[in-house]
């Protein structure tokens, strides 16, 4: 052993002797730990500490979905997450370090509430559009990220009108690393009339002015590729996967054509 490594290993045996009281002087218990608290409509609040790791960033993996989320300056982060494909998928955190953390999920109302999650990958930005009960866009019933409701909301009109509805419980722009993610839930109410909620997809970064090159021609996101998954109270799960077709540079979108319908699913609502 060299003369340095001899007295840092005689400064720690005297710091600990010293302080026998305070062990963690010399060997620091810093491991993270994570915990899940049930919440409703089919989130899971989960909370991170990892103090060895200040203002570092953690890889959580749901199923396909991965994503990257920045911990505090004490290594701390609070979020809630959408249990999108239910409980049963268990969610992985990896740490900087590369230890890698299971959480079993938790939540309340999944028996209640059908999920459309939307995924895509990139710094481009689509929206998912739910026109509840035949409602236009801006509307009442119209919920998107410029417009997302929430529980309470939601539970409010169900009070009103004695219907379901719904609101958006995740939402993206497509600056984050890792997966772009949008969930829009839909509360039931038992022995409503019947109904039906169209969803629409608008690729609203490929509209914008002036048009980013990115999006269009052969650009690295012209034919952006994104998936969508639907959770029934039941517990079904369906999975499609879609992309859309290349526009030319320089072409203005088409207001009209802009709301795509077909690239999700109805949720048609009886009785």
């Amino acid at each position: 052993m060299n003369s340095r490594a001899s007295w840092f290993a005689g400064s720690c045996m005297v710091v600990c002797l010293f302080a026998a009281s305070s062990p963690a002087l010399c060997a620091p218990e810093c491991g993270p730990s994570v915990s899940v608290e049930p919440v409703s409509a089919g989130l899971s609040r989960i909370t991170i500490a990892a103090s060895c790791f200040p203002s570092g960033r953690i890889v959580l993996r749901y199923d396909s979905l991965t994503l990257v989320r920045a911990l505090d300056e004490n290594g701390a982060l609070t979020l809630l997450f959408d249990c999108y494909l239910g409980e049963k998928p268990p969610l992985k955190l990896t740490f900087p370090d590369g230890v890698e953390v299971q959480a079993q999920l938790r939540t309340i109302d999944l028996e209640r509430v059908t999920k459309v999650a939307l995924l895509w990958r990139g710094r481009a930005n689509l929206d998912l559009h739910a026109l509840e009960y035949a409602s236009d866009f801006n509307d009442a019933g119209h919920v998107w990220a410029g417009a997302p409701s929430s529980r309470w909301q939601a539970e409010e009109r169900h009070r009103r009108d004695k219907r379901g509805h719904g609101f958006m419980t995740t939402v993206s722009d497509g600056t984050s690393e890792g997966d772009q993610l949008e969930v829009y839930t839909f509360i039931h109410e038992t022995g409503q009339a019947s109904g039906a909620v169209t969803l629409a997809l608008d690729y609203e970064s490929r509209a914008r002015t002036p048009q980013e090159p990115d999006s269009c021609g052969t650009g690295l996101y012209a034919d952006l590729e994104y998936r969508v998954s639907v959770l029934r109270p039941s517990g079904g799960i369906s999975r499609t996967r879609g992309s859309f077709a290349p526009l030319p540079c320089g072409q203005p979108s088409d207001q009209s054509a802009r709301y795509s319908s077909k690239a999700l699913p109805q949720l048609i609502l009886t009785r």
